[in-house]
């Protein structure tokens, strides 16, 4: 399994979303910070016991991973069958730490008095390995969730298991997020000065993105040095996933127009998409 930086996998919307001014919307995918390779089907086959706590990070751990739709993960400790890669909890450590502070509460009369409130805070902390199907370790990752209890007069075990169990439940779902890519949604303001501006547009709000493009590409042949068109373009070529072509048409629309700030910098933001 190899691990990536940074990928960026744009993905064409059926519909894209626009605000009042004329724009063309697209998702990209960001990998995972902890890369799984083409891995998808994951299998949790170990865990360091089976207290409250551990069941919890389990199953958010699982729930997380499969709400995010790029993998599938199931517990397996109690079962067998084929996976890409086998999770195992390494370790899984808990602390906490009994707090108290003074703050206020209305009394009988509903006038506002001090009181002292006690109560607990929680840190988990998770190490998941990572194997082949041959069960080689390849890499770890970690997962760590802080958890807190309602303040009280009193403290008791409820409090306790309170705050362990939002604890584990965050270091269930950190440990998700470390392994699940992440779709995150784009906008770019088109230049409507372009020529073919409206029959193009007329395209992109239909989510006919491809038709747009070829309309403004014949257009441009007759208007090669139209720094709007060359941009919009751009835009609507990223939407697209084509990302050379992306790129060579920010870049002819900031030389060709470089008092034209947005351009510049729209084109250092695909830069740093990318």
């Amino acid at each position: 399994m190899r691990r990536v930086a940074l990928l960026l996998f744009p993905i064409l919307l059926a519909t894209p979303v626009f605000a009042a001014s004329a724009r063309v919307g697209f998702e990209r995918v960001l990998p995972a910070v902890h890369d799984l390779g083409p891995a998808r089907d994951l299998a949790l086959v170990h865990t360091p016991g089976n207290s409250d706590a551990t069941e919890t990070f389990v199953e958010f751990f699982i729930d997380r991973v499969n709400q995010a739709g790029f993998l599938h993960a199931r517990d397996a400790r109690e079962s067998t069958g084929p996976a890409d890669a086998y999770l195992t909890v390494h370790s899984f450590t808990c602390e906490t730490f009994n707090r108290e502070g003074e703050g206020t509460a209305r009394d009988q009369d509903g006038s506002r008095v001090k009181r002292r409130h006690v109560w607990v805070d929680a840190v988990c902390v998770a190490r998941v390995d990572v194997r082949t199907r041959d069960m080689k370790q390849v890499s770890s990752f970690f997962g760590r969730g802080d958890g807190t209890s309602p303040r009280v007069e009193t403290l008791s075990d409820e409090e306790t298991y309170a705050a362990l169990r939002l604890a584990a439940r965050y270091a269930g779902s950190n440990a998700a997020e470390r392994i699940t890519p992440r779709r995150i949604r784009e906008h770019i303001q088109l230049d409507e000065s372009a020529p073919a501006f409206e029959e193009g547009f007329g395209f992109i709000e239909s989510g006919r993105i491809a038709e747009a493009r070829a309309t403004w590409e014949a257009e441009l042949r007759r208007n090669p040095r139209s720094a709007p068109l060359h941009f919009n373009l751009a835009a609507v070529c990223e939407a697209l996933g084509d990302r050379k072509a992306a790129r060579k048409y920010y870049a002819t629309a900031a030389e060709l127009a470089p008092e034209e700030h947005r351009y510049t910098n729209e084109m250092r933001s695909f830069a740093r998409r990318q």
